[in-house]
């Protein structure tokens, strides 16, 4: 009976702590972000790097080289964002606050200042590239 006990217990310590490592939500790593801001697409690449709650990365927008500087926060499933980029000669600030829908999808707003104009985004995380096995030299 003892035994029985062991392994009951033993079986639901660890469903526990897997449920507890499940939770712990990631968001680092690459995604694409698409959406529309009151006419104007948006197509970016943004890297997010995670620690503990707090984001920092980069946003690069598609066809450009220069990226920008990205702070974020983490809340649960609730992702924010910002980031700062030059329109017609002036500073613009964008702001992205989305919720989690799994691993891999994001949705939600876009606020762009000072203009106060908005839209909405999705994102999808991209996977992580795979390095090919070394081919042995002949």
């Amino acid at each position: 009976m003892n035994r029985l006990k062991i392994a009951v217990l033993s079986v639901a310590l660890l469903s526990v702590n897997g449920l507890a490592q499940d939770g712990a939500t990631s968001v680092s790593g690459t995604w694409k972000v698409t959406g529309d801001v009151v006419g104007n697409a948006i197509d970016l690449t943004c890297t997010f790097t995670q620690d503990g709650k707090k984001l920092s990365g980069s946003c690069r927008e598609a066809g450009s080289d220069k990226s920008n500087a990205l702070t974020g926060d983490l809340d649960d499933k609730k992702v924010t964002w910002k980031f700062d980029a030059l329109y017609n000669g002036q500073t613009i600030t964008l702001n992205f606050s989305g919720t989690l829908d799994g691993p891999s999808k994001l949705k939600g707003g876009i606020d762009v200042q000072p203009y106060g104009v908005g839209g909405d985004f999705s994102a999808t995380k991209e996977e992580a590239k795979k390095e090919e096995p070394k081919k042995p030299q002949a």
